[in-house]
C-alpha cells in the first residue's frame, strides 16, 4: 500500500511540476492584455465624438465637403 501511495505522490508531483513549466497559454493571455490596453488607450485618445479627436476629424471633413461643394455646385442652380 505504501508503494502505491508513493507512486501516486511522485506521479502527481511530476504532473504539477510539468504544469508549472507549461507556457502554451501564456502567449494568448499576453496578446489579450495587449489588446485590452490598446483598446483602452484608443478610447481615451479618440474621446467623445463631439469634443475629442473624432469631433475634430468630423469638423474637418465637413469643411472639406463644404469647400468642394462651393467650387463644384453651379451658382445658377436655384
Amino acid at each position: 500500500m505504501n508503494t502505491f501511495l508513493t507512486k501516486c505522490y511522485v506521479a502527481a508531483h511530476i504532473r504539477f511540476h510539468e504544469f508549472g513549466k507549461d507556457q502554451r497559454g501564456v502567449t494568448a493571455i499576453e496578446y489579450a492584455l495587449i489588446g485590452v490596453a490598446m483598446a483602452t488607450l484608443l478610447a481615451f485618445i479618440l474621446g467623445d465624438q463631439d469634443s475629442g479627436f473624432l469631433g475634430a476629424l468630423k469638423d474637418t471633413f465637413e469643411k472639406i465637403k463644404e469647400a468642394i461643394e462651393s467650387v463644384t455646385i453651379s451658382k445658377t442652380t436655384p
